[in-house]
C-alpha cells in the first residue's frame, strides 16, 4: 500500500511528544511493508535537520520539506476574523506547500493521504483535485479546541480572554466542519473516538494509539539502585517549557505542591529540563535543580527517580509518558497527564487529582521500594500496550479495507 502522510512539523528529529507520535506511525507503517512518502511542514520552532537523519530513514521515506512561516500575522488575522474563519488554522496553510503537495500527487498515485494532525487539513482540496481516489485521512492527536478552551478559562486579562474564546470558537466549528470533508479518522485514543462520535460523525474510525517499538527486548533495569529509605529521592520532569500547559503545570507543582514535598522529605530533589527552559527559572528553590535544555534527552531522564507530569490542561495524549514507562522510569501524573492512555492507578503508573498529588507523592516517598515494582509494572504496560508494530498492521487493516 502507498501512503502520502503529510506532516504539520518534521517527525524527526523528535524533539517533542507530537514529533513522537508521527514517527511511531511512520515506522509502523514501514514495518508491515507500506511504501511511505513523508511531505512535512517546517518552521523556525521546529526546523528541518536533514543532516541529522540517518540515510536508511531518508531513504525508506523520501522525507521532503517546505518552509512554512505561522508566527503572529496581524493582516492575516483580520483578514480571517472578518471572514469569520479560524486564524488557527488558515496560518498553517502555503501556496508553496500546495504546489509542492500536488507535484508529489502527480509523480505517484497513493492509496491513502494520511493527514497528521488538525493543522494539515487546509489541503484537502488540493489532495482532492489531484489525487481524486485516495483516502483521506485525518490522524487526530487530539480534539484541537479544547486545548485552546482550557487556554481561555484560564486567563485572566479580559482582552486577551475575549481574543482566545474567538479563536476557540472559530477553531470548535472549523474542526466540526472538516469531519465531512474527510473519508476516515484515526484517533490517538478511544477518548478521542468517542468524542468524534458524540460530535456525529458516522464515518470510518480507527484508534491508533502512540506505539514504541515493542518487537525489541525491553531494556534491563539501571545499573543505579533505585533509592532505599531515607536515601535522597530524584524528582524529575522533561517537558518543552513553551507549551503553556507545561509551564503553567510545572509553576503549579513548585510553588504549590513542591514546599509540602521538601517539608516532608527534605533531601527530596526536583530536576527540571526541557525545550525554552529558562537557566534562570525557580532559582533560589531548596531542592530544585534547573538544567535548561538538555542534549540527550534519555540520558537525562535515566539519571533520575521518577518522572513527575503536573499538568491541570490539555489534551491528547503524553506520549513522553509512555516512553519513560518502556524505559522502567516510574510516573507519577495528574489525572490529565494521563489522559487517553487508560493505564490502571497503583500498578503502571501512579495519578492523583490535583488537589491529591502532593498527598500522594509524599506517601510514596515514604516507600521507596514501590518505585522498582512501579518500574517493572510500566515496562510490561508499555510493551503490551503501545507496541507500534502491531498498531502499525491494525491500521494497515483498517486501511485495506477503505481503500477504492
Amino acid at each position: 500500500m502507498r501512503i502520502l502522510q503529510i506532516c504539520h512539523k518534521p517527525p524527526r528529529p523528535t524533539i517533542d511528544g507530537g514529533c513522537l507520535a508521527i514517527d511511531s506511525i511512520t515506522t509502523g507503517l514501514i514495518g508491515n511493508g507500506a511504501q511511505v512518502k513523508v511531505l512535512t511542514a517546517f518552521t523556525r520552532k521546529h526546523p528541518l535537520q536533514l543532516k541529522e537523519l540517518d540515510e536508511q530513514y531518508i531513504e525508506e521515506t523520501g522525507i521532503e520539506g517546505v518552509p512554512l512561516e505561522t508566527g503572529l500575522d496581524v493582516r492575516d488575522a483580520y483578514i480571517a476574523l472578518m471572514n469569520g474563519e479560524s486564524y488557527n488554522i488558515s496560518r498553517f496553510y502555503s501556496h508553496q506547500f500546495a504546489m509542492v503537495l500536488k507535484r508529489v500527487l502527480s509523480r505517484q498515485r497513493y492509496d491513502v493521504v494520511h493527514l497528521e494532525s488538525l493543522y494539515t487539513t487546509p489541503y484537502i482540496e488540493t489532495i482532492r483535485m489531484h489525487a481524486p481516489t485516495a483516502l483521506i485521512s485525518l490522524r487526530s492527536h487530539n480534539h484541537e479546541f479544547q486545548i485552546w478552551e482550557q487556554r481561555w478559562k484560564a486567563t485572566r486579562n479580559p482582552m486577551n480572554r475575549l481574543i482566545i474564546r474567538h479563536l476557540t470558537r472559530t477553531l470548535e466549528r472549523y474542526e466540526k466542519s472538516v469531519l465531512e470533508e474527510v473519508d476516515s479518522i484515526v484517533a490517538i485514543s478511544s477518548k478521542e473516538s468517542t468524542g468524534y462520535r458524540n460530535w456525529g460523525y458516522s464515518g470510518p474510525l480507527h484508534v491508533a494509539g502512540f506505539g514504541i517499538d515493542g518487537q525489541s527486548t525491553p531494556v534491563k533495569p539501571r545499573a543505579r539502585k533505585f533509592p532505599a529509605a531515607g536515601d535522597p529521592i530524584k524528582l524529575f520532569h522533561l517537558g518543552a517549557m513553551d507549551w503553556g500547559p507545561n509551564k503553567e503545570g510545572v509553576e503549579w507543582f513548585v510553588a504549590t505542591v513542591w514546599p509540602a514535598i521538601r517539608a516532608a522529605h527534605p533531601r527530596a530533589e526536583l530536576h527540571l529540563a526541557g525545550k525554552g527552559l529558562a537557566r534562570s527559572s525557580w532559582a533560589g528553590i531548596e531542592g530544585v535543580h534547573n538544567h535548561g535544555e538538555v542534549e540527550d534527552a534519555r540520558a537525562f531522564s535515566g539519571e533520575h527517580d521518577l518522572l513527575v507530569v503536573p499538568l491541570l490542561r490539555g489534551a491528547g495524549i503524553r506520549v513522553k509518558v509512555v516512553e519513560a514507562m518502556s524505559h522502567g522510569i516510574p510516573v507519577a501524573s495528574t489525572s490529565v497527564g494521563l489522559h487517553g492512555l487508560e493505564l490502571m492507578d497503583g500498578d503502571a503508573v501512579i495519578q492523583a487529582e490535583p488537589h491529591r498529588f502532593g498527598e500522594v507523592l509524599i506517601a510514596l516517598l515514604r516507600e521507596p521500594e514501590r518505585l522498582k515494582l512501579l518500574s517493572e509494572a510500566g515496562k510490561k504496560a508499555a510493551f503490551d500496550g503501545f507496541d507500534r508494530v502491531k498498531i502499525g498492521a491494525d491500521l494497515l487493516e483498517f486501511y485495506g479495507k477503505h481503500v477504492l
